[in-house]
C-alpha cells in the first residue's frame, strides 16, 4: 500500500446533512485547504493521485477533538462553516479537512471517525 498524499474530510453525523448538501461542503473544504499552499505544493497535489477520504463522527465535540489532533501534529486543517441559508437555521460547522497528510497522519487524526 502506497503512502500517498491524502486529504481527509470528517463530517458531523449529528446535522444529517442531505447528500448534496454534503458535497458542496467536501468541495469546499478540499478548495479551502489547497487554497492555504503555494503554487508547487499545490501543483503537487493536483497532478498526483489526489486521494481523498470522507469520513463523519458523531457531533461538534468530535469534529473539534480532530481538530486538535492535527493542530497538535501540525498538519493543514479548516473548518467548512455554511452559511445557513438553505438546510440549517444559521451559521453551522459542516465538517473538517485535513491534509494532504499522509496515512500515518490521517489515521492518528481519524481515530474513532468511520466511513459516510
Amino acid at each position: 500500500m502506497s503512502d500517498d498524499p491524502r486529504i481527509v474530510v470528517i463530517f458531523r453525523a449529528d446535522i444529517r446533512m442531505p447528500r448534496g448538501k454534503a458535497e458542496v461542503q467536501f468541495g469546499h473544504a478540499i478548495s479551502m485547504l489547497l487554497e492555504k499552499y503555494d503554487p508547487a505544493t499545490r501543483n503537487d497535489w493536483t497532478s498526483g493521485l489526489q486521494m481523498k477520504l470522507s469520513l463523519e463522527v458523531d457531533d461538534l465535540p468530535a469534529l473539534l477533538r480532530v481538530r486538535d489532533v492535527a493542530e497538535r501534529r501540525g498538519l493543514p486543517w479548516v473548518l467548512v462553516r455554511d452559511a445557513g441559508r438553505t438546510v440549517f437555521d444559521g451559521p453551522t460547522v459542516t465538517c473538517i479537512g485535513v491534509g494532504p497528510t499522509s496515512r500515518t497522519d490521517s489515521n492518528a487524526v481519524t481515530r474513532g471517525a468511520r466511513m459516510r
